[in-house]
């Protein structure tokens, strides 16, 4: 467990956080400024203000839900883990993913920050691991599974993507998912000889002590066996739970997605919501390989040009800045203060303590 606190201390540090999220500050704030100068000059941020009272509404109602759907899509996946943990510490857990998943290359921090945290709730590992893993797979594979068939049946976004190369990047992502998972679930025994080996090489070379090798094994083993268990597990599990974490991991895209539904409407821009659906999963499909803290510039680019086609230029920032706003600026500042009160006051104590 030493070593474990050892990870999450290096990982999860106040400077590193702090360093990261500076970075993360900087690129959304020059992509920002550099979007409003060359491509929407004349904007103003001020237009929310202008926006009809039941759209306003809309817009914080739908925040207000967003965050409990995605809380929701996590809790079930616990459930269906016989996982006993109460709803209220899943949301908080929804803010630590949102600020340091989008301050980490590649949305790498939040799944890490996730389990550490469902642990210090008494989730062990291989659970917390399997249900946060679980959680991604589904939005990923449903996003992924969309983006052929939105491109195919719309061949003129072809021309917005970069070239053919794009459907092998997906073709091979996909392939590499779900084997990893087929390997996790039906060929674990391969996948520990494999470490066992490499492990044993280490250890012939004097690069790891004999009673180190003993002590990594066995907690790799344990918890590789635990996590594809509860991976199994959830196949098999409680059929209603299995329904209400697929039904709420849909919900939660669809609410996603609305945001820039809404804003074009306040706008003024009748687009059809079919329409403002498949250029939101284009542009989260290009965010998944950006290899920036929140995908921090391609991000911003990316939804700016698939947008700039259906709206003025005038108003091209403004949607892009309250696009960003409530979908991630919003969640991310509570997720700040979550965060650091958590780690600095000790939010969050383990109850097998």
């Amino acid at each position: 467990m030493s070593d474990q606190n050892t990870f999450i201390d290096k990982y999860f540090n106040i400077k590193n956080s702090l360093l990261y999220f500076t970075i993360f500050l900087v690129i959304s704030a020059v992509s920002l400024y550099y979007i409003n100068r060359i491509y929407s000059q004349g904007s103003n941020l001020d237009v929310l203000l202008t926006f009809p009272v039941n759209i306003l509404v809309s817009l914080f109602s739908l925040l207000f839900f967003y965050f409990i759907f995605d809380g929701l899509r996590l809790y079930f996946v616990l459930k269906t883990l016989n996982a006993e943990i109460s709803f209220w510490n899943v949301y908080k857990l929804v803010f630590i993913n949102i600020f340091i998943s989008n301050i980490t290359p590649l949305a790498t921090g939040g799944g890490f920050a996730q389990v550490y945290f469902l642990q210090k709730k008494g989730v062990p590992l291989g659970k917390s691991s399997a249900a946060v893993v679980i959680r991604t797979l589904l939005s990923a594979t449903m996003l992924f599974l969309s983006v052929p068939l939105i491109v195919f049946r719309n061949q003129s976004m072809l021309n917005l993507l970069p070239g053919d190369y794009v459907f092998i990047y997906l073709g091979v992502f996909l392939a590499l998912y779900f084997l990893i998972f087929y390997l996790l679930i039906f060929k674990l025994r391969m996948i520990m000889k494999v470490i066992y080996k490499f492990f044993y090489f280490l250890k012939s070379k004097h690069l790891l002590s004999k009673k180190r090798f003993r002590k990594i094994i066995r907690y790799i083993f344990e918890h590789l066996e635990l996590f594809s268990e509860d991976l199994a597990f959830f196949i098999q599990g409680k059929k209603i739970y299995v329904f209400l974490s697929f039904l709420f991991t849909v919900i939660f895209l669809l609410a996603e997605f609305s945001f820039s539904y809404l804003i074009l409407r306040g706008l003024g821009y009748q687009i059809s919501f079919f329409r403002i659906l498949t250029l939101q999963i284009l542009v989260v499909f290009i965010m998944y390989f950006a290899p920036t803290p929140g995908a921090a510039g391609i991000a911003e680019g990316g939804y700016s040009l698939l947008f700039a086609r259906f709206v003025d230029q005038s108003d091209l920032f403004p949607l892009l800045f309250y696009w960003r706003f409530f979908s991630k600026y919003i969640g991310i500042l509570i997720g700040v203060f979550v965060f650091f009160f958590l780690i600095i006051r000790g939010g969050i104590d383990s109850e097998e303590e």
